[in-house]
């Protein structure tokens, strides 16, 4: 096969019960980076097995997480590994649901050659468009437009970027886990860019029927429908959220005030017309709690089963 790969970047695929054409998606990703480390959050081994052996078989550098430790100390897992095996001076991190158009990868460090002629310093390039859509910005007049809130799935990193700021925050383990990143590495004066030309495929989760009294709203002739997160995932985006505010609210409060509003828009539907909104009530109460008094890690099952039922 030929690679039109570029042999500055390694790729580092977070994985959790991997789907079983995650390899069809890596083979058109390495046309595009020069290696592809896919690590494994402590998946259920019997349903998991087949797709690592086959990513394996690929030459895919595989690392197995003894458990579930959550998808920032599964990211730092896979860049340490290519650290140290390849010495990369990018590496692109990804979700197992994503996907790449052709090019992305050229494209983007092609945006971070401009800017850095241009004497800006890049923090990291991401996608422009999402499932083509472009992503909001932070403003529309740049030369260089920077996202608002870049995913870290489809984020080219220098590795200079990680070295200046640090790695994913483990104690986050999931969601607000790219934001907190994107806010530490604004803090140390770096940029945030979109990859010009850059589109993702990405899974957008699934959509509930919006409901009001058995019947399903419709605006405009369109029955509209609400994308819904299990309640543990609710307790992480508000508990994480807070801490954001804790940490980085004094420095940039513009910032967080629009993403209040995104994430109080998200919680109301979900509240209003989502499934379960008895336990989605009770994991945005307790995710306040846990956020205001600091506590951080992952969530104890026996808590999460009672925000759940």
């Amino acid at each position: 096969m030929t690679r039109q790969s570029d042999a500055r970047v390694v790729a580092i695929i977070s994985a959790f019960h991997p789907p079983e054409d995650l390899p069809q998606r890596v083979v058109e990703l390495n046309k595009q980076v020069a290696q592809t480390v896919v690590v494994d959050d402590g998946s259920d081994v019997n349903r998991s097995s087949l797709v690592l052996q086959e990513l394996e078989g690929m030459g895919c550098s595989v690392i197995r997480m003894p458990e579930n430790a959550g998808i920032a100390a599964a990211l730092n897992a896979g860049i340490d590994l290519a650290l140290k095996n390849w010495s990369p001076d990018f590496v692109l991190t990804l979700d197992q649901d994503s996907a790449l158009d052709p090019g992305y990868v050229a494209a983007a460090l092609e945006t971070f050659a401009e800017a850095k002629a241009k004497g800006i310093e890049p923090g990291l390039i991401s996608a422009q468009s999402h499932n083509g859509l472009n992503v909001p910005l932070l403003t529309r007049r740049a030369e260089f437009p920077e996202a608002f809130d870049p995913l870290q799935s489809g984020a080219l990193i220098p590795v200079s970027t990680l070295k200046a700021v640090g790695m994913m925050d483990e104690r986050l383990f999931i969601d607000c886990v790219d934001s907190e990143f994107n806010l530490r590495v604004r803090s140390h004066g770096l940029a945030t860019l979109i990859g010009k030309g850059c589109n993702m495929t990405h899974s957008l989760g699934q959509a509930q029927p919006m409901m009001l009294f058995g019947w399903h709203v419709t605006v405009l002739g369109i029955k509209r429908h609400v994308h819904s997160h299990a309640p543990f995932r609710v307790y992480y985006i508000t508990r994480n959220s807070i801490y954001l505010w804790r940490q980085y609210g004094a420095r940039f409060p513009g910032w967080l005030v629009r993403r209040l509003r995104f994430q109080m828009e998200s919680d109301i539907f979900r509240l209003l017309y989502g499934a379960n909104r008895k336990g989605q009530l009770r994991a945005l109460a307790r995710g306040c709690w846990d956020g205001w008094t600091g506590r951080l890690g992952k969530i104890d099952p026996s808590l999460q089963e009672r925000i759940s039922s």
